[in-house]
């Protein structure tokens, strides 16, 4: 058995490429491709992640003016109480 590793085989030839090194070469080839496939995936998907959080906030936006709107009645409102209650102390 240890002259196995120590026998070089006579009918070595460089240009020849055995099986596993064709798996090793189109293996890593298929991973390459499965990477950049994954980056163009997840770009896409965080593209529409912000596309929907944008949206979103435009659509709470009217909310926001309502109670914007509505906080400023009621400022007028109590204003109109504070006047009100100022005349009657003169």
């Amino acid at each position: 058995m240890s002259n196995f590793f120590l026998n070089t085989p006579t009918n070595f030839n460089v240009s020849e490429k055995s099986l596993g090194d064709k798996l090793l070469y189109y293996g890593g080839v298929v991973t390459t491709l499965g990477s950049i496939m994954s980056l163009v995936g997840s770009t896409i998907l965080y593209n529409e992640d912000v596309e929907e959080e944008e949206a979103a906030f435009e659509e709470n936006s009217p909310v926001t003016s309502r109670q914007l709107l509505e906080m400023q009645q009621q400022l007028d409102l109590l204003q109109k109480k504070i006047d009100r209650l100022e005349n009657q102390g003169q």
